[in-house]
């Protein structure tokens, strides 16, 4: 079994196919998915969805270039829902300089805030970090007693900032990028960060791995993610999925024990 521990399945790109992809979790290979948002609405949206679907978990927040956005009602969404069964995280939150540093300040008190939140109601962190990694670092060497566990989800960077990150005791998680032919980078840095500390994920719509490259991406790619990771780490898939999916559990804990439960 894989978990897909990103995945956007509550998004508008999704709506045509995402009934096939709701039926498909019964039949595997991935038979759990966490759905991270991204604004208020996408926060409504994914709590909405993980709370209809019993395979289906939700993490609440506000995505670093939608920080102009957040206000009393978005914080107040997330405090009145952080204690709820299927919310198993905050997320996505971070940095992301991609498209400039205009809001750079207001990026850093948004994260704070819903780092607060985490803090608060004991919930792991899903951080989006975007050309951003230095003033990441400087962040946690400030910050890092004021949250629990941490994953820097669709990792894009090299193997020294992945083995800091392992160092500061985040897991990483990777998505298709390692299958593309180009991403040396992120092969290296897949050898590079040990299998207990790895997350697998889609981050779907986008990113879909070869052999899919350019297409919607869906949470069974993750299979893909997995047999890339099995094949540079000289594993089996099934070491690999088992391992994953122990760390998922492990980091989403509300996740195991909601499963626990239901068995």
């Amino acid at each position: 079994m894989l978990i897909d521990t990103h995945a956007h399945i509550n998004v508008e790109k999704m709506a045509d196919i995402l009934p096939e992809i709701l039926q498909n979790l019964d039949k595997g290979p991935v038979e759990r998915v966490v759905c991270p948002s991204f604004s208020l609405e996408s926060s409504i949206t994914s709590l909405g969805l993980a709370e209809s679907e019993q395979k289906v978990f939700c993490a609440l927040g506000v995505h670093p270039e939608n920080c102009l956005e957040y206000d009393a009602r978005c914080e107040s969404f997330l405090v009145k829902n952080a204690e709820k069964d299927k919310v198993v995280a905050i997320g996505e939150i971070g940095l992301d300089y991609h498209y400039g540093t205009q809001n750079k300040k207001v990026q850093f008190e948004v994260l704070n805030k819903q780092i607060d939140i985490a803090n608060r109601y004991n919930l792991p962190v899903i951080f989006h970090i975007r050309d951003a990694f230095p003033d990441f670092f400087t962040w946690l060497e400030q910050n890092r007693g004021r949250f629990g566990k941490g994953v820097v989800h669709c990792f894009d960077g090299d193997e020294v900032i992945a083995k800091k990150l392992v160092e500061w005791g985040l897991f990483v998680s990777f998505t298709g990028l390692a299958t593309f032919k180009p991403r040396e980078d992120i092969r290296r840095a897949i050898e590079a960060v040990p299998l207990d500390r790895i997350m697998v994920e889609t981050d779907a719509p986008y990113l879909a791995p070869e052999p899919h490259r350019g297409q919607i991406n869906r949470p069974e790619y993750t299979y893909f993610v997995a047999q890339k990771i099995a094949q540079i780490k000289g594993l089996t898939f099934d070491e690999v999925a088992e391992t994953t999916t122990k760390n998922a559990y492990e980091f989403f804990d509300k996740m195991r024990d909601f499963d626990e439960r239901k068995r």
